[in-house]
């Protein structure tokens, strides 16, 4: 498949995350706490093991200003890249025939 534009490697919204985080000087303890979500949870989505979720994403927003519907689109991307390198998947969309009629 073609490769859209976008990177050799797929982007997770938890690096952009860490790196917020990190530019800001706030620790993932420290955050966690002040938001009231678990540390392992931010963990494992800062580490890119967690899909970020619409509620997460507005949290994010209302914490740090950074934008919902941007993160929740680096996350779409993710999952759409991370999908078109998945072999069984590939092997699966290839035994599909196509369907459309022509006009």
């Amino acid at each position: 498949m073609a490769n859209l534009g976008y990177s050799f490697y797929p982007t997770h919204p938890g690096d952009i995350l860490k790196e917020e985080l990190e530019c800001r000087n706030i620790s993932q303890r420290s955050f966690a706490k002040q938001v009231g979500m678990s540390y392992s949870v931010l963990n494992e989505l800062l580490n890119g093991k967690r899909s970020l979720s619409p509620t997460m994403a507005l949290m994010f927003e209302a914490a740090l200003g950074v934008s919902a519907d941007m993160l929740m689109n680096i996350q779409t991307r993710y999952n759409m890249q991370t999908a078109r390198k998945d072999s069984k998947i590939a092997q699966w969309l290839s035994s599909i025939p196509r369907v459309a009629a022509l006009w």
